[in-house]
């Protein structure tokens, strides 16, 4: 859970040009963050690969006697026998990794199948040889695969929601920056106000969206941020600055 919510907010944050480590999360929260990854289609889909690979690797006989669970079986077992082709489809697209985007997770996806449906290829009658390496370095192998297929696969989903979150940006928490100097932003739907020397804070921001708020700093970017050009500021908290927290535009 640690290592694909690390892998998740690194991805995220990226997007906005920051680095997720410096941010200071805990190790709490990297591992909470790994639970973006539980949709009621990926727990299905996890509880059927848990399964089907406990079956693959104690060659224990599917549960129950119906027409559909034997069929499941023999599909199981068919497609041990060919997990030389599902290695082959692997490897073939790692060798097309720049046209398959955004699926790069397919090819070492299926490689940790295929070597891991090699462990039941063998024919009924055929006597695993003993050692570390009949069994130990394959599994060890595959589950090296399917943990790159999921790094691939849940940075993927964090660059998706970067994107939706910056397509929505206008809806994020809205913030204005007041300060006693003049600071030096600027920015597509940022703008500025010179409130007088009169006032305590005299030049007033807005037009600002917060990403983030992490130990008294805030992470901002202007309404119109884009992911070319968009520049994400750092603003510190401290005695010149106020910073006011208001609702961003809401669509109905």
């Amino acid at each position: 859970m640690y290592f694909l919510g690390a892998v998740y907010l690194t991805a995220y944050y990226q997007y906005f040009r920051l680095d997720a480590f410096s941010l200071g999360f805990g190790f709490a929260e990297l591992a909470m963050q790994s639970l973006n990854l539980l949709t009621a289609s990926a727990a299905i889909v996890l509880t059927a690969a848990v399964l089907t690979a406990r079956h693959l690797a104690t060659g224990e006989p599917v549960l129950g006697r119906g027409r559909v669970v034997r069929a499941v079986d023999r599909g199981i077992r068919a497609a041990a026998r060919a997990h030389l082709y599902v290695v082959g489809a692997g490897v073939a697209l790692l060798l097309l990794w720049p046209y398959i985007r955004p699926y790069e997770w397919s090819g070492p996806a299926l490689l940790g199948i295929g070597v891991l449906l090699g462990q039941r290829g063998r024919a009924p009658d055929a006597v695993a040889p003993p050692g570390v390496w009949s069994k130990a370095v394959p599994v060890f192998t595959a589950g090296l695969l399917v943990m790159w297929a999921l790094s691939l696969a849940t940075g993927q989903l964090a660059e998706d929601e970067a994107r939706e979150t910056a397509a929505n940006l206008p809806r994020r928490t809205a913030v204005v920056l007041l300060s006693t100097a003049r600071l030096s932003l600027a920015g597509p739907g940022l703008t500025v106000e010179d409130l007088g020397s009169a006032a305590r804070y005299r030049y007033r921001y807005t037009g600002l969206r917060r990403l983030i708020e992490r130990n008294g700093r805030y992470y901002l970017l202007p309404v119109g941020w884009n992911s070319r050009t968009g520049p994400t500021y750092v603003i510190q908290d401290s005695e010149g600055i106020r910073v006011e927290l208001l609702p961003g535009t809401q669509h109905r």
